[in-house]
């Protein structure tokens, strides 16, 4: 913060900032205002602007130009000394306006910090920050924008009294981010543009000054668009206008309202162009996705005719196999009944035969007699039943090999009681190692599951095994 910047003298508040001028684009001292400011602290006549009746003395070295300000005397000191301690931007931006105003107006007596009620008859605290009288130009500059108070514009507007007022604030308050600038927008509303400070080290060859205005873009969003943008001592001031480059700014503003405007309009217009494009082209798209759509349906319409023709077609080539594998299984089994008909029939014809040569057969006692199952027949001696072995409790034997005595001969007929068959035993000079015992056909070796044997060749009609050693 910046010592006291003002001092109260004569009824009338002094700035630091005027003993600031600028001479051939420099910056310098007044040597007359700092006299006299002198003077007048040596006298007693510079108080506190407060109003708590301190006495100030003027504080403003030669080699350091940010040491001038105004302090209290020495040993002085009120405690109900209210006075407000002035932001070093805020006084280094004044000390720069006001030499701004002495280079522009060519006015020696500018006045800072003039209250309204100087210029109207108004008793209310606000302020011209600077006010050339024979000019006609009053000058409101602030720091903060939160201190931009519609109240102070309008009345600094009502009471000027033919006074061309500029507003100034400091660069900081520029750029809202699409927000809608309440603050200065104050001054827009008054000034029809705002004008935006930019110092450095109370400097006024290097401060620089824009110009702007806020308007809607076409999404609603506030941008900040600059009128002019240059170096503080590039802008003048005519008839209470600012100009720049000979043009003034409100004239500025037109062109770039009307540029403005075109460029919302165009910009609205592209945004129609794209708008209708963005349509036209999800047209297209809905179109080609219907095509496609439409051209899948046609392929998968066409897959599913051809897989059912593939599939008729299998069922066709299936029904003709199953019709082809029924009619060989129906001629199979024509074919099977027709070999079982014809071995029936055999087996009819070879047991009517083996049935008229049974009596003859089985009189004689040299061979077994067998039928084509290979069962054994035998003749009971007592009874001259002819039946199979199952029915004889005893049968065979020497001279005897196909009599028996029947199990009702056995039990009912005494002397067959008496009589005690012998075993039957086969005649071991007939038989041949490669022959089978029992019915004459040829041995075979085979294997089972209890290893290898061998067996007749006439399985299953007759059932002799023997085991191999």
């Amino acid at each position: 913060m910046a010592q006291r910047t003002a001092c109260l003298c004569d009824g009338k508040y002094i700035g630091i900032e005027t003993i600031y001028t600028v001479a051939n684009g420099k910056q310098i001292n007044i040597p007359v205002k700092l006299k006299d400011l002198r003077e007048k602290s040596r006298s007693n006549q510079l108080f506190c602007p407060c109003g708590c009746g301190s006495n100030l003395i003027l504080v403003a070295g030669d080699r350091n130009l940010r040491e001038q300000h105004f302090r209290l005397k020495d040993g002085e000191f009120n405690s109900s000394c209210e006075a407000v301690m002035e932001g070093q931007n805020s006084i280094d931006s004044k000390i720069v306006l006001k030499c701004w105003l002495d280079d522009k107006l060519q006015d020696q007596d500018i006045e800072s910090r003039v209250p309204i009620k100087d210029v109207s008859d108004i008793t209310r605290k606000y302020e011209f920050t600077f006010l050339s009288k024979s000019r006609r130009v009053g000058l409101s500059y602030c720091n903060e924008r939160i201190n931009l108070s519609e109240e102070k514009i309008n009345l600094l507007k009502e009471n000027s009294k033919g006074i061309c007022v500029i507003y100034v604030v400091d660069m900081r308050n520029f750029g809202n981010d699409g927000q809608y600038p309440e603050g200065v927008m104050k001054v827009q509303s008054e000034q029809g543009y705002c004008l935006f400070l930019s110092v450095t080290d109370r400097d006024y060859s290097t401060a620089r000054l824009r110009a702007a205005f806020s308007a809607q873009d076409i999404d609603g969003l506030w941008q900040e668009i600059i009128l002019a943008e240059d170096d503080l001592d590039e802008f003048t001031i005519g008839d209470g206008k600012v100009i720049y480059q000979s043009v003034t700014l409100n004239d500025l503003l037109e062109r770039s309202k009307v540029e403005w405007k075109a460029g919302i309009e165009l910009a609205r217009v592209k945004r129609e162009e794209r708008r209708k494009a963005q349509e036209e082209e999800r047209r297209l798209a809905a179109e080609r996705e219907t095509k496609v759509c439409e051209e899948r349906e046609r392929q998968a319409r066409a897959e599913a005719e051809e897989r059912r023709r593939r599939w008729e077609e299998e069922q066709k080539l299936a029904n003709e196999r199953d019709a082809k594998q029924r009619e060989e299984a129906e001629k199979a089994r024509s074919e099977a009944e027709r070999r079982k008909l014809i071995e029936e029939q055999e087996r009819i014809e070879a047991e009517r035969r083996f049935a008229d040569s049974l009596l003859e057969r089985i009189n004689q006692q040299e061979e077994q007699v067998r039928d084509s199952q290979g069962r054994r027949w035998v003749k009971c001696e007592f009874c001259g039943k002819i039946a199979l072995e199952s029915k004889f409790s005893s049968y065979g034997g020497v001279n005897r090999i196909n009599l028996g005595i029947c199990h009702e001969c056995q039990k009912n007929n005494p002397e067959a009681r008496i009589i005690r068959m012998p075993e039957p035993v086969k005649k071991a000079a007939k038989i041949e190692v490669n022959k089978c015992p029992d019915c004459g056909g040829d041995l075979k070796e085979k294997m089972g599951k209890f290893g290898r044997f061998v067996g007749c060749s006439n399985y299953p009609n007759c059932r002799y095994i023997r085991s191999i050693k």
